[in-house]
């Protein structure tokens, strides 16, 4: 899979009404008061949120284009302002930040990996995108079949469905059948077409298809069996990442959905709490290789 993504017009000069939120948001989250913080939810919120994406979007086009040893050494970039942003989104997003949360993952893995690091399989994106999949779970369904993205992007918004599958309510279960019924809607045709693009088309790879895997089986998707028995089938997967497919039937069919972390969404552990108190990683390790 290529990653062919030509970007967009991203803003050049910075235009957003309340200057505080970029002093704010640009600062290193260690060195933010919590003063600062909560003057920021003094704004109101139409203007703060678009203040918030146009921040994400004029960074975004700082970074455009470079790579990882370009991004270190670039003093005109900043890699506390999307992760900074993508937490006080969570309380003051609009429909519109949806595409603007989506756009910073349609980078290169480079951009990605310099604003969201990964803390053992936690970025700071993964909060905002379960907003997304409440709202507007299409979205994340068209972004797994969008061409010419990267593969660790899809990786990333994968594992985020698989989470909003293990967070059932148990003692509702008119809740829990729709959130099961609307993944297993996305996961079948975004399976169906994998199938069809694989290995010659650029909307999936091994690597992406496998993560896909992993997380049908994570939801307890046992349904999607013959999709699943598909893939492995066409040598469409790597085994260390999803493991093997009689072990994967066999833990649908046994054990539904598998115990993930808890995903916090409180904008305050998120932006003042060390990563290790907000993600413990007591995953299940099954699968080997991540």
């Amino acid at each position: 899979m290529e990653y062919t993504y030509k970007g967009k017009d991203y803003p050049k000069e910075l235009n957003i009404k309340h200057q505080e939120v970029f002093t704010t948001l640009s600062k290193d989250p260690r060195d933010i008061t919590r003063r600062e913080f909560d003057h920021l939810f003094d704004i109101p919120t139409e203007e703060f949120c678009a203040d918030e994406e146009q921040l994400i979007l004029w960074e975004l086009g700082k970074q455009w284009g470079k790579s990882a040893e370009q991004l270190e050494s670039d003093t005109t970039v900043n890699q506390f302002i999307i992760r900074n942003t993508l937490i006080t989104l969570l309380t003051s997003y609009s429909f519109s930040s949806f595409d603007v949360v989506l756009e910073v993952l349609r980078q290169s893995e480079d951009i990605i990996r310099f604003n969201l690091p990964d803390y053992n399989g936690f970025t700071y994106i993964l909060p905002i995108l379960s907003i997304v999949f409440e709202y507007e779970p299409k979205q994340l369904e068209q972004f797994l079949l969008e061409e010419g993205l990267t593969d660790y992007s899809k990786r990333i918004v994968a594992e985020l469905l698989a989470r909003m599958g293990c967070e059932t309510e148990t003692d509702n279960e008119a809740y829990n059948k729709k959130l099961h019924d609307e993944l297993s809607g996305i996961f079948g045709r975004v399976l169906d077409a994998y199938i069809s693009d694989y290995p010659t088309g650029n909307i999936c790879d091994k690597y992406v298809v496998s993560h896909v895997v992993k997380a049908i089986v994570n939801s307890g998707l046992e349904e999607l069996s013959e999709q699943l028995k598909t893939v492995y089938s066409k040598d469409m997967v790597d085994k260390k990442i999803c493991g093997e497919l009689d072990t994967n039937l066999s833990v649908m069919k046994d054990l539904g959905c598998a115990d993930l972390n808890y995903l916090e969404t409180g904008i305050y552990p998120l932006m003042f709490l060390p990563t290790y108190l907000i993600w413990d990683n007591t995953d299940n390790p099954d699968f080997g290789e991540q």
